[in-house]
C-alpha cells in the first residue's frame, strides 16, 4: 500500500509539472522545429488507425474499423499538416501577417 501511495505521489508531481509548463498532452515532435506539433500528432494517429484497419480487414479480427473512413481521416490530417507548411518563400506564414514586399512599397 505504501508503494502505491509513493507511485501516486510521483505521478501527481509529474502531471503537475507538465500542466504547469503547458504540456497537457504528449505530442509528436516536428523534426524541423523540435517542438510538439498537433497536426503531426494527428497524422501519426490516423496512420496507425489506417494500419489497424488494414490488418483487421486482412485478419478478420478488427472488422469494426471502416477502412474508408480511416483513410478519409488520414487524408484530412495529412492535408492539414502539409498545407500549413506551404508558403511561397519557404518560411511559415500566419494569417494577417504582411509580407516584407508590402511594407517596402509604403
Amino acid at each position: 500500500m505504501n508503494l502505491l501511495m509513493q507511485l501516486k505521489d510521483k505521478w501527481t508531481t509529474i502531471a503537475g509539472k507538465m500542466n504547469q509548463y503547458g504540456i497537457p498532452l504528449p505530442l509528436v515532435r516536428d523534426p524541423k522545429t523540435g517542438r510538439g506539433d498537433v497536426a503531426l500528432t494527428l497524422v501519426f494517429l490516423s496512420s496507425i488507425w489506417v494500419q489497424l484497419g488494414l490488418v483487421g480487414k486482412w485478419s478478420h479480427k478488427l472488422e469494426g474499423i471502416d477502412i474508408t473512413q480511416a483513410l478519409n481521416w488520414f487524408y484530412a490530417c495529412s492535408a492539414l499538416y502539409w498545407a500549413r507548411k506551404l508558403s511561397t518563400d519557404g518560411k511559415k506564414t500566419e494569417i494577417g501577417d504582411k509580407s516584407q514586399s508590402d511594407d517596402s512599397s509604403n
